[in-house]
């Protein structure tokens, strides 16, 4: 169990009460890595893959806590299944489907839609008067086991430049190797809002704006390493992006110079650049439908 510490001192001793009864009577190595200098909790989680030696890998942050069948039900599920990774359900987010999937078309065909991104057919559903959020699922790592092999073996970890959902990131990139999954609609896992996690590092407009690349970068490669697998599940989340940086920059502190190449270098992606040809426009939402004009109209001037 890895659990990222910041300023936790009054919240840590509940956390480790509570894996303490989940616990009982199994072989569980509490790993808590202190992030005095605020590194965040992606350099704080990779600095605990370092050291772990289990064969299962969990999570934790240090002002939630975990149900006492944390433990013995996501191991049972992943010793059951032969899984890579399980994932089970928060109280504030319980899982809209079971994910008991195998073979990694199977996985990526049915979990990547819910924990990667937008599609452009998510859009289509939308344009259609139906939810884009349907088919979302929070995608937070507490909620999960991992085989240590599988992460090992992939090389999976996470991104340092990261201090926003840098969880999404890590869980997105398991789900696009993992041969299997396993779920189970239980709550397993107690968020806590508190003054330590990864919220109290700093949410500011500047990190959403720097997120913008981060995720582009990682989605492009996750998609290069997965023989172009993965792209169609979060082209639509880059027009999204796209359009949230023309509403982020001011409050971002930037200048407007900083503005319009950091716009013009993420609308000229080749692959951003195509996401917004091809993003579906509909009359249902016109001003994403205008927005999305214009910026098709950058990328062509700035690309």
């Amino acid at each position: 169990m890895i659990i990222p510490s910041y300023r936790s001192r009054k919240t840590l001793p509940r956390t480790l009460q509570s894996l303490e009864v989940a616990a009982a009577g199994l072989d569980v190595e509490t790993i808590v890595v202190e992030d005095a200098d605020g590194r965040g909790p992606s350099w704080a989680r990779n600095r605990g893959l370092d050291k772990a030696n289990g064969d299962f890998i969990f999570f934790c942050d240090a002002d939630d806590t975990v149900r006492p069948q944390f433990f013995r039900k996501l191991i049972a599920l992943l010793e059951e299944s032969g899984a890579d990774l399980a994932i089970s359900s928060f109280e504030m987010a319980p899982l809209k489907r079971d994910y008991n999937l195998s073979g990694r078309d199977e996985v990526r065909r049915v979990a990547l839609p819910a924990f990667l991104g937008y599609s452009l057919e998510d859009v289509r559903r939308w344009n259609s008067g139906g939810s884009l959020m349907a088919r979302r699922e929070m995608g937070s790592v507490c909620r999960c086991a991992f085989r240590r092999g599988f992460l090992r073996s992939n090389n999976i970890r996470f991104d340092e430049r990261a201090r926003l959902y840098e969880d999404g990131m890590f869980l997105a990139e398991c789900i696009a190797f993992a041969e299997k999954t396993a779920s189970t609609r239980e709550v397993l896992y107690d968020y806590v809002p508190g003054e330590c996690g990864n919220m109290a590092t700093g949410t500011d407009s500047r990190r959403h704006w720097d997120y913008k690349f981060i995720a582009l970068e990682a989605r492009k490669r996750i998609d290069g390493a997965t023989g172009g697998a993965v792209w169609e599940y979060c082209e639509a989340s880059s027009v999204f992006s796209a359009l949230e940086m023309m509403r982020l920059w001011r409050k971002a502190g930037l200048t407007l110079a900083e503005f319009r190449e950091g716009l013009s270098r993420y609308v000229g992606d080749k692959a951003v650049a195509s996401a917004l040809r091809r993003f579906p426009l509909s009359v249902r939402h016109p001003l994403v439908a205008a927005a999305v004009v214009f910026l098709r109209i950058w990328a062509a001037k700035h690309g």
